[in-house]
C-alpha cells in the first residue's frame, strides 16, 4: 500500500504587540480582577479578631479566595460576556477592540467561537474545585462564635456557596434568555450584588461565620460600585442602542443614569457616615478616629462625579472612573491602616 501523504495548511494573521497584549490582558479581564479582588480582601482585613489584625497577605485561604474570585471567575465572566456579546454590541463598541481581533482570528480559521465558550467553562470548573478545597480543607471557625441558620446548613462551605451565587450571577447577566444586562436595573443590581455584596462576604467568610458579617458596611460597598457601574453603561450607551440591548442607559437616557450614579454615591457616603457617627463596626476602635482625616478623600469623590457628568462624554466618564477608583482605594486602604492598629504583619 501506499503510503498517504497529509498536508496540513495553516493560516498566519499579524498581530502588533500592542494588539496582543490588549487580547491577553482584556479577554483574561486582567483589568477588571481588581473589582472583585479588592471587596474580598476588605473582607477578610475585617473579619480578624482585634488581636490578629492586619493588612498584609499571609494567609493561604485569602490567597486562593483570590485567585478564585480573580483570575478564574473574572475570567469566566469576561469570555461568557464576550461569547455572547461578540456578534452585536461588542463589534462596535470602541472600548473593546479586542473583540475585533478575535473575530479576525475566527475569520481566518485560526480559532473557533465555541472555544471562547468552553475556556469560559473551565475556569467556572477550576473556581469551583478551588473554592470547594478552600472551604472544605482551610475554612475553620472558633466554636464559640454564634452562628446562624445559613451557617448551620453549610457550615464552613460558605466560600464555596458564594462562589456559586458569582458565577449563576454571570450567567443571568449574559446569557440569551435571562440577559440581565439588557434589563434597565437588573443590570445595575447584579454588579452591586455581584461585586459589592458577595465579594466581601467571600473573604470575610474565609475567616468568620457569614451572619456576624457588618452588613451596613458591605451595603456602602455596593452603593458606591453601583456608583461606579452606571457610567459604563452610559460609555456604551451608542453600542448597546444599536441592537436594541436596554441596559439602563438605553432605557433611561445618559444623563439620567450618570444621575443615578451620582445619587447612589452621595448615598454611600452618607451611609457611611451615619455608620460611624454610631460607631457601628468597624468604626467602633481607631479606625473612628481615623476618618477625619479621610473625609476629604470621599467629599472629593462627591464633587468629582458632579463636575464630570455635566456634559458629559465618553472621554470625561472615564476620567471620573479614574478619580473614584484611586480615591477609593486611598481611603480605604488608609481606613483600613488604623483600623488594624497600623500593623502590616500578623503578630
Amino acid at each position: 500500500m501506499a503510503a498517504s501523504n497529509e498536508l496540513y495548511a495553516t493560516k498566519s494573521i499579524h498581530l502588533s504587540p500592542s494588539d496582543l497584549s490588549e487580547l491577553i490582558v482584556s479577554l483574561g479581564g486582567v483589568k477588571f480582577w481588581i473589582v472583585s479582588v479588592a471587596p474580598l480582601y476588605i473582607g477578610w482585613v475585617l473579619a480578624h479578631a482585634p488581636a490578629q489584625r492586619h493588612l498584609f497577605v499571609d494567609d493561604l485561604r485569602v490567597v486562593l479566595g483570590i485567585i478564585v474570585v480573580g483570575p478564574l471567575l473574572g475570567t469566566f465572566t469576561l469570555l461568557l460576556n464576550v461569547y455572547h456579546d461578540m456578534g452585536t454590541t461588542d463589534r462596535v463598541n470602541p472600548r473593546k477592540k479586542y473583540v475585533q481581533v478575535v473575530e479576525e482570528l475566527i475569520g481566518e480559521g485560526l480559532m473557533e467561537r465555541d472555544t471562547l465558550l468552553l475556556a469560559s467553562f473551565g475556569f467556572a470548573a477550576m473556581g469551583l474545585v478551588l473554592a470547594a478545597y478552600v472551604s472544605g480543607s482551610l475554612v475553620g471557625y472558633n466554636p464559640a462564635e454564634a452562628r446562624g441558620p445559613f451557617t448551620s446548613v453549610v457550615g464552613t462551605q460558605g466560600f464555596l456557596v458564594l462562589t456559586i451565587l458569582i458565577i449563576a450571577l454571570s450567567f443571568a447577566y449574559s446569557v440569551p434568555g435571562i440577559h440581565w444586562k439588557g434589563v434597565a436595573g437588573l443590570d445595575l443590581l447584579t454588579n452591586m450584588v455581584g461585586f459589592g455584596v458577595l465579594c466581601p462576604l467571600a473573604g470575610w467568610v474565609l475567616i468568620r461565620p457569614i451572619e456576624s458579617a457588618p452588613w451596613w458596611f458591605i451595603g456602602t460597598m455596593a452603593l458606591f460600585l453601583g456608583a461606579l457601574y452606571a457610567p459604563t453603561t452610559a460609555s456604551d450607551y451608542a453600542a448597546d442602542r444599536a441592537f436594541g440591548i436596554r441596559t439602563m442607559a438605553v432605557r433611561l437616557g445618559v444623563n439620567r443614569t450618570l444621575f443615578i450614579g451620582f445619587v447612589l454615591q452621595v448615598l454611600s457616603v452618607a451611609f457611611l457616615l451615619l455608620g460611624w457617627s454610631l460607631r457601628l463596626f468597624p468604626f467602633d476602635g481607631a479606625a473612628y478616629n481615623s476618618m477625619a482625616d479621610l473625609w476629604p478623600f470621599l467629599a472629593l469623590q462627591v464633587l468629582f462625579y458632579a463636575v464630570f457628568i455635566r456634559r458629559a462624554t465618553v472621554g470625561r466618564i472615564w476620567a471620573l472612573l479614574l478619580f473614584l477608583s484611586i480615591l477609593q482605594a486611598l481611603g480605604v486602604i488608609l481606613m483600613l491602616w488604623r483600623f488594624v492598629g497600623e500593623h502590616t504583619w500578623g503578630p
